[in-house]
């Protein structure tokens, strides 16, 4: 029997197939064409920092605390402003309807039942406004880049505004699109029938990126800080930085304006090589020193995963690639289950680890955290 965001039994009759996230990844690449599957997987270069995303998770042991009262273990977030159920979050990726025909709405529904943000990307496969229509009341942020053109940037940014988003996600870290071999090799190109609704197309053709496709979104090499500045001031919704990796970096964000950190490599798409997220989270955090919260994205898919990232102090963990999974397993019911399945898992893990909350494994963080073979 399944269980619900609470904890208590649902109605639902048959067992889950997918008893781990992997089975979502599983279920993805036997049902998606190759080159689709291979867009959403794919990495740069030669995959290091994406496998590092996944394999310093593994490296960080957790040695649990015993005999102590777990029985109502609390998951709840709070940052922002808003309470949320869970410490979860969907990082923003585009085209959700490679993975179903409900894309991005079934999504953000899903999100929106769990009481989760949901980063939607500025290259969407619905209208950034539709999406929010059918969420009412959703945690709705939206990813943007500084465009060559900031004025498409601004549109996107005022757009979301009016459409009840809560925040603005812009990206740092990404003057220029990181090579993706496998696009390459499969010469990818979107499927008919998908594209960006925020965008117009160009008859531009770059097997690397499909983005390069969309008129007007040209990356611009040239940002920097006083950007960041601009766009945080010309806007009343908090804007996060996703992409921090250095903490030389935390200064200059702040004073940019920024209301909030994600520590992200970008899923291991832009610089191959880089450090893995959960590696680079503790020295982000400790120069944040509680001035604005601090998330990350990257190689989650386990409750531990997102445990060991809470008590490293993230305030909250985002995932990108299983919810695109969830999503061509089930639509909304799918990416549902996938989040369920995580919370589950959190829970237990706090439980087991002998925690009654993520604040309380922070604060247990130098008794209950390992790294193999040292830091």
């Amino acid at each position: 029997m399944n269980d619900n965001l609470d904890g208590t039994p649902s109605d639902t009759a048959d067992a889950p197939l997918e008893v781990l996230l992997d089975d979502y990844q599983a279920l993805a690449k036997g049902r998606l064409p190759k080159a689709v599957f291979d867009y959403i997987e794919g990495w740069a270069g030669d995959g290091l920092t994406y496998r590092a995303n996944r394999a310093d998770f593994d490296r960080l042991s957790l040695l649990p605390l015993t005999m102590r009262d777990v029985s109502q273990p609390d998951l709840t977030a709070t940052y922002l402003g808003r309470t949320s159920k869970l410490p979860l979050g969907f990082s923003p990726s585009a085209f959700h309807q490679l993975a179903h025909p409900s894309g991005e709405i079934a999504s953000a529904q899903a999100a929106h039942a769990a009481d989760i943000p949901m980063i939607v990307s500025a290259m969407s496969s619905f209208a950034l406004e539709d999406i929010a229509a059918r969420v009412q009341g959703g945690r709705l942020w939206l990813h943007v880049y500084l465009f060559k053109s900031r004025e498409v940037t601004r549109e996107l940014v005022a757009r979301a505004e009016a459409a009840g988003f809560e925040a603005i996600s812009v990206g740092l870290g990404c003057p220029a699109l990181g090579k993706r071999p496998m696009n390459l090799r499969n010469r990818f190109t979107l499927p008919e029938g998908i594209r960006a609704a925020n965008f117009a197309l160009r008859s531009t053709t770059d097997f690397n990126n499909p983005i390069s496709a969309l008129a007007h979104a040209e990356l611009d090499p040239s940002v920097t800080w006083r950007d960041i500045r601009s766009l945080c001031e010309a806007t009343r919704l908090p804007v996060i930085g996703k992409g921090i990796m250095n903490a030389r970096d935390v200064a200059p964000a702040l004073d940019a304006g920024l209301a909030g950190l994600m520590v992200s490599n970008h899923g291991g798409r832009q610089l191959d090589g880089s450090l893995s997220t959960i590696r680079a989270l503790a020295d982000i955090v400790e120069a944040v020193s509680k001035r604005v919260p601090v998330f990350i994205d990257g190689g989650v898919r386990r409750g531990t995963d997102v445990l060991k990232a809470l008590a490293l102090g993230a305030d909250a963990v985002f995932m990108g690639r299983p919810v695109l999974w969830a999503l061509n397993a089930g639509g909304e019911q799918g990416v549902a289950g996938m989040v369920r399945l995580l919370a589950d898992e959190l829970r237990l893990g706090l439980q087991l680890s002998g925690c009654r909350s993520p604040a309380e494994a922070r604060h247990e963080a130098q008794s209950l955290l390992r790294w193999a073979h040292g830091k």
